[in-house]
């Protein structure tokens, strides 16, 4: 039997991860401090001072996009939940952990990417970080198919696990290439990036137009 609460205490759950989403984005722009500018500072000073952080501007664009698209699955996940577990509710903070540390991996990348000072090291954190909060995103869709569910999975619903399966395998291939490609050709690894959203893409149209 449902216990009266149940509602409740699953929107506290979910509640409490979209004020943890709007925190780690809000962290990413409190990150990007702007370039002083003394007087006498003529305009292309200015300039040369502004462009010293655009790297950082591209990296919360990128990491935005992230967090955003993770924001959405967990919303729409949460959109079946009916019950819980302690099992659930772990995965979930294991999620939230992914998430908070996407403000410092952004700036261990970005803040050298255009500098020439880039490691493989910081490409695997900054890679590591989205790979984990999918990886617990598409278990935590896996463990509600089994027995969070409200009632049976519809046709949206399993295509929603497939597409963020994709994802985690997206990922994936881009950390492999990382791993066996010199440094030099990194840039095109997150050329894989897009192998998700654009299977999953194709997957849901052939599954739409059944």
């Amino acid at each position: 039997m449902k216990h009266p609460r149940n509602d409740f205490l699953i929107e506290r759950i979910a509640f409490f991860s979209d004020a943890v989403f709007a925190i780690a984005i809000t962290l990413m722009v409190i990150e990007i401090h702007p370039p002083l500018v003394n007087r006498g500072d003529t305009e292309e000073v200015v300039w040369d001072k502004f462009r010293e952080i655009l790297p950082e501007f591209l990296g919360l664009l990128v990491s935005f996009w992230l967090i955003a698209s993770s924001w959405l699955r967990h919303h729409q996940l949460f959109k079946y939940i009916d019950k819980y577990d302690m099992r659930l509710l772990l995965l979930n903070l294991w999620l939230l952990f992914t998430i908070i540390l996407f403000p410092f991996s952004t700036s261990f990348l970005f803040n050298s990417l255009f500098s020439g000072g880039v490691s493989k090291l910081q490409v695997y954190f900054y890679l590591g970080v989205p790979l984990g909060s999918n990886f617990l995103t598409y278990r935590m869709y896996q463990m509600a198919h089994k027995r969070h569910l409200i009632g049976e999975a519809d046709v949206a619903f399993r295509k929603s696990v497939f597409a963020q399966g994709m994802m985690v395998l997206s990922f994936l291939l881009a950390i492999v290439w990382v791993i066996i490609m010199p440094l030099q050709f990194h840039m095109f690894g997150y050329s894989f990036l897009g192998f998700g959203p654009i299977v999953g893409s194709l997957f849901n149209k052939k599954f739409h137009n059944k």
